[in-house]
């Protein structure tokens, strides 16, 4: 998440006035800044005053369950913003997110995301025909197709507007599961489908019992109530021969507190493991793996049926990785102190190019792409081709950064990066 809170306006032309960082942040100035934003709700103009293009505008949102209020980018707006301000967000098409067809994933000028799933999150609606999860999907147009998102899209759409596959220096050693946790949590929270909050149906690991645990067992009690679904996101418990024998009969993560027992069978266990090879193989040699799992309605809080699974590799930083070359940049990366961004998939086709990595601190107000290279079969050589001449073509012969990884497995000969450009 990017880490620099900038000044706002409130007003137009002559009235409009200036509020400092500190103006709303610091508990000092907490009850003039709520009347101030109270106020604006709905009716005034504020504009964020960072360094980016554009109107830079901000929309007031108002939480009536704590009466509070607060502020989030208006929105299509994201990319206007500076690269290291708070309320910046990549253009779509830097992303899978470009793939999907008008309405499927819509911000709101409350500051929500509307999205249209491929699951359905009420047991009474009828059942979804949902695509299988992870396959390479067939060659398409490059133009917005996808009709629908599915768990996995909605894990990566969660990841990234939590913040958490952006990387700033100083994040080291602060990413803990209850980090995690919340900004999750408030992630779901401004995302709607199936005509309710995604954060009302979400459990999210979480290390110990406490609050966030006793958020899960509330949220569990509420399904069974209301006949819901649940979603749950934890990491995959360590890897074991026993413990991966076990998968066929329940999924084994961490952070287990106030999520119920998820139960699988044979069929779903061996789709998932299809579908998700890769991330099965990370998780054998000892790397983190995220689990979404969508749950059919639980009838008791100790257990409930996985009805499918989408699996995801991260980091030790809690960044989406996906390969061990990857990884290995990506850890450089933040052993030099950069700033960067690994861009989502989604469900975007495979054929759609971004980056592995966009570099966020080489100046200009730009973003650098950087590419990994990991294998050298003729198709892979051959989507490579594609991917240079398109890196060239838009970014210039030296305005982008690769790694040829088949050839230098070991990473004794890795380019260096571009400097950084420090404001």
């Amino acid at each position: 998440m990017a880490d620099q809170r900038y000044p706002v306006s409130i007003g137009q032309g002559e009235n409009a006035k200036q509020y400092s960082e500190a103006y709303q942040t610091q508990p000092g100035y907490a009850v003039q800044w709520k009347g101030i934003l109270q106020k604006a709700h709905g009716q005034a103009l504020v504009r964020c005053l960072c360094p980016g293009k554009g109107t830079r505008r901000l929309a007031v949102r108002h939480r009536s369950e704590q009466d509070s209020f607060h502020l989030s980018r208006y929105p299509h707006t994201g990319a206007e913003h500076a690269l290291d301000c708070l309320y910046y967000s990549p253009d779509p098409d830097k992303s899978g997110l470009g793939a999907y067809s008008k309405g499927v994933v819509e911000e709101t000028k409350d500051g929500d995301l509307k999205i249209k799933l491929t699951l359905s999150l009420r047991k009474k609606d009828p059942a979804e025909n949902q695509p299988m999860e992870g396959t390479s999907p067939a060659p398409s147009s490059s133009k917005p197709s996808k009709p629908a998102m599915t768990l996995c899209g909605l894990l990566h759409l969660l990841w990234s507007e939590a913040g958490l596959n952006q990387w700033v220096p100083g994040m080291a050693g602060k990413r803990g599961l209850g980090l995690i946790h919340s900004r999750l949590q408030h992630a779901a929270d401004r995302m709607l489908a199936s005509r309710m909050r995604i954060g009302d149906a979400l459990l999210i690991a979480t290390s110990s019992a406490g609050l966030q645990a006793d958020a899960n067992s509330q949220k569990v009690a509420s399904a069974i109530r209301n006949k819901r679904r649940l979603i749950v996101v934890a990491p995959l418990a360590a890897h074991s021969e026993e413990r991966e024998h076990a998968m066929s009969g329940y999924l084994a993560i961490a952070g287990f507190h106030g999520v119920p027992r998820l139960l699988m069978d044979e069929e779903l266990w061996q789709r998932t493991a299809r579908s998700y090879a890769a991330a099965l193989r990370g998780w054998r040699e000892g790397r983190r793996v995220i689990a979404i799992v969508q749950t059919d309605q639980p009838t008791v809080p100790s257990k409930a049926q996985a009805l499918n699974v989408a699996l995801m590799v991260v980091s030790d930083e809690w960044i989406p990785v996906e390969s061990g070359y990857e990884a290995v940049i990506e850890a450089l990366l933040r052993d030099q102190g950069r700033r960067f961004i690994k861009p989502m998939r989604f469900d975007a086709d495979q054929e759609q190019v971004f980056p592995d990595f966009w570099l966020m601190d080489v100046g200009a107000g730009r973003e650098l792409p950087m590419e990994v290279y990991g294998r050298q079969d003729p198709k892979y050589l051959a989507r490579k081709e594609v991917k240079c001449a398109y890196y060239t073509r838009h970014y210039g012969p030296t305005g982008w950064w690769s790694w040829d990884a088949s050839a230098d497995p070991r990473g004794l000969s890795i380019p260096a990066f571009p400097p950084a450009r420090h404001p």
